[in-house]
């Protein structure tokens, strides 16, 4: 996740996809996936 983080402090944006809740809270922005669909979206502060 650091990796992550330093390359998005670049100013670059990674995307990230796991079905992990612990990982995914570490992130800025949760954006949640249904039958291919956004049913969720959510920002991390």
């Amino acid at each position: 996740m650091e990796i992550f983080k330093k390359i998005n402090e670049t100013g670059k944006t990674v995307i990230l996809v796991t079905h992990d809740e612990k990982v995914a809270s570490k992130t800025k922005r949760i954006i949640t996936l249904s039958d291919g669909k956004i049913v969720g979206d959510e920002k991390n502060d």
